[in-house]
């Protein structure tokens, strides 16, 4: 009986889709076993294709902002160098005023970027490697508790003073070397007036399917010719006339 209606579907006893449908007919078995395979392969073609276009003249105009960029980057330097001991100089007050160690065993403090080239655009970029400032996570802070007096019973509690950890990040080290910090220094030839742009290869695909029934095989190939040449060809067999 279906869910929320009075409709009521007779039973079904004894029926078998595998004698019925006529499967016995064509298919050894109920489990059945096929082989597929798939291939896709790219040839890389050795030609290129030129295309004028004026990169010396984008260069000239970007070489001299890389330059530049030099001085910008050693104004922020200098600003942050004096933001950080300033931070410092706070902090270290703090736990001076009351005999707080910071620990800088677990704290990473230095950064290196290996070089590396850019190929096809020959750029070059030399090595680069700084000590960074280390952080903390507390700060001890002073707090009192104000004093009072139960009327009547005469009770007073007096003022406490505790000193307790604050979550703030204080700076624990600034390094020197911070202040000559400069940008790795990045080689960029002046470029021809072109761009090379690799022709296209020859991509070949693949696919073969083959069980007890059916036997497909699939071949489709794309190549660069003298002008662009595309292929196809595909084969079945099957123990049935219908496929």
């Amino acid at each position: 009986t279906l869910p929320y209606t009075k409709i009521t579907t007779p039973p079904i006893r004894d029926f078998s889709l595998w004698e019925r449908t006529g499967l016995k007919n064509f298919l050894k078995t109920t489990k059945q076993s096929f082989d597929m395979g798939v291939n896709a392969q790219y040839k890389k073609n050795k030609d290129r294709y030129t295309i004028p276009f004026p990169l010396g003249a984008i260069y000239d105009i970007l070489n001299p902002n890389l330059n530049n960029l030099h001085g910008h980057f050693e104004k922020g330097r200098d600003k942050t160098f004096d933001f950080l001991t300033k931070s410092y100089n706070e902090a270290k007050v703090e736990f001076e005023k009351y005999k707080v160690e910071a620990s800088l065993n677990k704290l990473p403090r230095t950064l290196r970027i290996p070089g590396y080239y850019i190929p096809g655009l020959d750029i070059e970029v030399s090595p680069f490697t700084a000590e960074l400032p280390a952080f903390g996570y507390m700060i001890p802070k002073e707090m009192s508790t104000p004093g009072f007096t139960i009327p009547g019973i005469g009770f007073s509690v007096p003022s406490y003073t505790l000193v307790l950890p604050f979550l703030q990040f204080p700076v624990l080290h600034v390094p020197r070397s911070l202040q000559k910090l400069t940008l790795p220094s990045i080689k960029i030839p002046r470029p021809e007036n072109h761009i090379l742009i690799p022709a296209m290869g020859n991509l070949t695909y693949d696919f073969s399917f083959k069980s007890s029934v059916i036997t497909l095989n699939t071949n489709a190939g794309l190549y660069n010719q003298s002008d662009i040449v595309a292929h196809f060809k595909s084969s079945s067999f099957s123990v049935i006339d219908a496929l």
